[in-house]
């Protein structure tokens, strides 16, 4: 049995870049859920921080999703996520955190479109395998808890809209200068996983923790916007990054 264990939330796109890492390492981790909000308790003492994803690697304890990256990286330099030439490695890492930025508005914008649909919140807590009344209690308390923490609200959510433009376009404009394939040179990098994973949720790639809909009950226009996502080079780019390295 393992003893590195990755704190997570199970929807949250920022675990799913550390737990896509893990696996491109082939690195042995177990998985700890933590449920939303009590689950500060846990990471304050474990890490200081009021977010997750946090891992658990041995007597080592690393917080956040880019600290982890990075500390992944260097210790285990296998199956590398970071270039050795030093151009590509400093691109990589400028991308890595302007893509890590643009996550907060996917998540903004998203939830802006589908807070108020039950899957959602039956994502976020059906797999801790609560007691039916007990999340049936919860449910309310937790959604509008989400929607004030990332600031659900229609002008922010409107400024988000054009942050996750920008982000789609960041992408589309690296293919066009690259081979149409990675972000930056010719092999898979930390840039495609954080790339890819935290602009997921707005494809919803087969398998994965956002595939919670069926689309023909969302609004037309909606149904339209996520249409147009899948169709551009951006969105077609994620799924060929999940049908391929994932």
């Amino acid at each position: 049995m393992t003893d590195r264990i990755l704190y997570q939330f199970p929807i949250s796109h920022y675990c799913e870049k550390t737990r896509w890492q893990l696996d491109h390492k082939g690195l042995g981790f177990r998985i700890h859920n933590l449920l939303p909000g009590p689950h500060r308790i846990r990471t304050r003492l474990m890490a200081r921080i009021d977010t997750l994803p946090i891992l658990r690697d041995g007597k080592r304890t690393v917080g956040d999703s880019t600290r982890i990256a990075y500390y992944l990286e260097k210790t285990y330099p296998e199956r590398p996520l970071l270039p050795e030439d030093r151009e590509l490695r400093a691109r990589v890492i400028e991308l890595e955190q302007q893509f890590d930025r643009i996550g907060v508005h996917v998540r903004r914008w998203l939830y802006g479109q589908i807070i108020d649909r039950p899957e959602v919140m039956d994502a976020m807590l059906t797999p801790y395998g609560l007691p039916a009344m007990v999340q049936k209690v919860m449910t309310p308390v937790t959604r509008e808890a989400v929607r004030r923490l990332y600031r659900i609200q229609p002008k922010a959510v409107m400024r988000s809209e054009q942050r996750v433009e920008e982000g789609l376009a960041l992408v589309e404009s690296c293919l066009q200068k690259g081979n149409g394939h990675y972000l930056v040179g010719d092999t898979f990098t930390l840039a495609d996983i954080t790339a890819a994973s935290l602009l997921a949720p707005l494809l919803s790639p087969v398998g994965t923790p956002w595939d919670i809909f069926d689309e023909s009950t969302l609004s037309p226009a909606l149904q339209a916007q996520l249409h147009k996502l899948n169709t551009r080079p951006a969105g077609q780019w994620v799924l060929a990054r999940y049908g391929q390295d994932r």
